[in-house]
């Protein structure tokens, strides 16, 4: 085996230090440890705050931030329960747009964006949680460093001054460039998304739910590309496909210890639903459009038989 040049091994060691990622952080499995978010240097970590900060405020002005506070704070106390539970050292903010696209993203800092449409489609408290843990894993696996908006992402910790200390002109002026657009839309990789997937499971095991609500909701997902409401961005333009996701977590969910988890009261999340939905049948009469989750059936449930065997 060829011994590698010790200037070549500096190199390397530079690299990854201008980077702000500690060279052992790349090398963390789940086979011993759970990443945690910690991405680097407390710098870094300042630089990733004020730089996703930025992105958030973009993707809002742009967007439709939720007004009814009742469910932001749900959203909220929902993501802090899975953030502490998978022992990140990330410090997370969750905000709700109405959109009715079935989608939710990670920006570096611990923002996540979640659209009204995940909760419309979602039919547990669960399913809605898998979303949410899923890009909780992203944050923890720091996987915004790996993907090809990297380049552009040193470029935009650059411009965080003029976002930041200029407002809502800073921001314009930052989001007028063509750049800006694509790192918004850059998704991760299939090695990612499955890490991210996996991690997600492991996180509701953790916080008390099935584990099998992420297989369900991503059924649902796949229901709703097969009726040909699935748009080309959101959570259906991830890689691998849906379906293989699907099929993915359920071969491994049985590797896991047995799951220990309570009936959740799905009552809040219902009346979240219903608020979201009120306001979806607003916009689909207005628009004329067919939204998620309008003619969802509810999923077969099994029952154990008793004992005794009678019915």
């Amino acid at each position: 085996m060829k011994t590698p040049h010790p200037l070549s091994r500096w190199v390397a060691v530079g690299v990854l230090v201008a980077m702000g990622l500690p060279p052992l952080a790349r090398g963390r499995s789940l086979a011993w440890e759970l990443p945690d978010g910690a991405c680097g240097s407390q710098e870094a970590m300042l630089q990733a705050a004020q730089t996703g900060q930025a992105m958030v405020q973009r993707e809002l002005a742009r967007g439709m931030p939720w007004g009814d506070r009742s469910l932001n704070e749900y959203i909220n106390r929902l993501g802090q329960n899975l953030a502490r539970g998978s022992g990140s050292e990330q410090n997370f903010t969750f905000y709700v747009v109405y959109n009715p696209e079935v989608n939710a993203e990670a920006f570096p800092g611990g923002y996540v964006v979640i659209n009204s449409g995940v909760i419309g489609l979602a039919e547990s408290e669960g399913e809605l949680a898998s979303v949410l843990a899923h890009e909780i894993a992203h944050e923890n696996s720091c996987d915004w460093r790996n993907t090809p908006r990297k380049g552009n992402l040193v470029e935009l910790i650059a411009l965080v001054p003029t976002m930041v200390f200029a407002g809502p002109a800073g921001i314009a002026i930052v989001a007028g460039s063509g750049w800006a657009s694509t790192l918004a839309r850059a998704r991760f990789d299939r090695s990612d998304e499955q890490r991210a997937d996996r991690l997600a499971v492991r996180y509701l095991l953790r916080a008390g739910y099935d584990p099998y609500a992420a297989p369900r909701f991503f059924q649902r997902l796949q229901a709703e590309q097969n009726r040909g409401r699935g748009q080309p961005g959101g959570l259906l333009a991830t890689h691998p496909r849906v379906a293989d996701r699907q099929r993915n977590l359920e071969a491994f969910i049985p590797t896991l210890p047995p799951a220990e988890c309570a009936p959740h009261d799905d009552t809040e999340f219902l009346r979240m639903r219903r608020s979201v939905r009120n306001y979806d049948e607003i916009y689909s009469a207005v628009m004329g459009a067919n939204l998620s989750g309008r003619d969802a059936t509810a999923p077969t449930l099994s029952r154990r038989p008793p004992a005794d065997g009678r019915p």
